[in-house]
């Protein structure tokens, strides 16, 4: 039975021919791993999951970084200039240098391209489930299934490995290099050799037992404050079930043992029931009140959660005021908090995917053409410099002809000669219909 079949239960019709070269590419896999490894195992995956899915903070940092990372489109091209692509490179997207070099540098590629069927297969729900792992974990796995028979042959599917059960497989000797992946579940226990697993991941400077080979998630570097973060939660829901501080109500009066049960057990229902939260209670006898602990504010609980959670924004690069933060928002300090999401924490990741995708996954479809993935910002305002700024800026570039401005700006071209002149500065005169005049030369000279 193929892994792919193992794993995902797709169809298990194989043919024979596809059964005996799956029998050799094994073959050589096992003699490839076996030959002196070492195998590390996951880097505390399943603690990571736990806090994402039982810390809220955790979960709507995660969440808002995840969903927005995911409604960026990429679409495929094919790079025309290799200098212009290395020029655009140095400049941002959406700068106005950028947007020229990037139409020197790439050219769209047709609807029925293979790359572009890959790229518009990835769908929505499938990039959220990307990040969210690369977000929790650190690091995503996804093996590269590339359909080989029938009328999808050549296809390139992606499914995600679940990081709790797969090992690095690295080489025993100097530099130490990634040989494949052993993956275990409840249907399959194998290897994949290190082309058929795209292993996407943040640095980690962490060299001990190979830990380096693993994504750092910031989860793990945040472990004591999401530990502080959850007590105080769990300290809080406490107070709020038992009605305040934890103490002992004792009676004044001499009365028996008996007597003194009988009070604990009808004072305790009392205070369990949520309809007398704030009544007093009647007793016989004089009663008093030995507090046992500090309130939630004596222990500067909340003050903490705050600090922590502000921690927790930190290390995921993300402004407090984007997540309804007590902090004071404007208009201004809210665009700019947008424009720091994307800068500092969006665009990162979706660069680490996207380079993923370039670099494994376009040299796949061959034919001659060096594809590329640009991913498209026109849409978010807060990243685009001030539309009469740029304006300004193109009038000023009397270099560019009026169709390569059009270009720059998202617009279509003007199908006239004229338009793909350049125009000079001072008065948008024709640079051929340009005479130079013969310089006045003074007299004796």
């Amino acid at each position: 039975m193929r892994i792919i079949d193992k794993l995902f239960g797709t169809s298990k019709i194989v043919n024979d021919l596809k059964s005996q070269i799956k029998q050799l590419q094994n073959r050589s896999i096992a003699i490839q791993l076996n030959a002196s490894t070492s195998i590390f195992p996951t880097y505390q995956e399943l603690e990571n999951i736990n806090t994402y899915t039982t810390v809220d903070d955790v979960y709507s940092i995660v969440t808002l970084l995840a969903e927005t990372a995911a409604r960026i489109p990429m679409y495929g091209y094919k790079i025309v200039s290799e200098s212009s692509m290395k020029n655009y490179k140095r400049f941002s997207q959406t700068s106005i240098h950028g947007k020229y070099y990037r139409s020197k540098a790439m050219q769209d590629l047709p609807e029925e391209d293979p790359f572009v069927q890959f790229i518009d297969s990835i769908d929505y729900a499938e990039k959220i489930k990307y990040y969210t792992i690369l977000y929790i974990a650190g690091e995503l796995f996804l093996y590269k299934n590339i359909i080989e028979f029938g009328p999808n042959k050549g296809k390139v599917q992606l499914h995600v490995l679940n990081n709790q059960n797969i090992s690095v497989i690295l080489s025993d000797s100097f530099p130490q290099q990634v040989l494949g992946y052993r993956y275990f579940d409840v249907n399959f226990q194998g290897e994949f050799t290190a082309n058929e697993v795209m292993h996407i991941k943040y640095f980690n400077p962490d060299y001990a037992n190979g830990r380096n080979f693993r994504g750092l998630s910031p989860l793990q570097v945040l472990s004591k404050r999401l530990t502080r973060l959850e007590a105080g939660m769990n300290a809080s829901v406490a107070q709020v079930q038992n009605g305040g501080v934890p103490g002992i109500v004792y009676e004044k009066s001499d009365y028996a043992i008996e007597t003194l049960g009988q009070r604990k057990n009808d004072f305790s229902s009392y205070l369990k029931n949520s309809s007398n939260k704030g009544a007093p209670y009647f007793a016989a006898g004089e009663m008093g009140y030995l507090e046992l602990g500090l309130s939630l504010a004596d222990m500067n609980v909340l003050d903490l959660q705050s600090i922590d959670f502000t921690k927790l924004c930190n290390a995921y690069k993300i402004p407090e005021v984007l997540l309804n933060n007590h902090k004071a928002s404007t208009d201004n300090n809210v665009n700019w908090a947008e424009k720091r999401l994307y800068t500092n924490s969006i665009l990162p990741n979706i660069y680490l995917l996207r380079d993923a995708f370039v670099n494994q996954i376009a040299p796949l479809f061959g034919g001659g053409v060096k594809r590329t993935i640009e991913i498209d910002l026109s849409e978010i305002p807060s990243l685009h410099e001030d539309i009469k700024q740029q304006a300004s800026a193109l009038d000023a570039m009397w270099w560019i002809t009026p169709n390569e401005k059009r270009d720059i700006m998202q617009f279509e071209e003007i199908d006239d000669p004229l338009m793909d002149q350049i125009l000079i500065d001072s008065n948008k005169m024709l640079l051929g219909d340009l005479q130079l005049v013969n310089p006045i030369i003074p007299p004796g000279e």
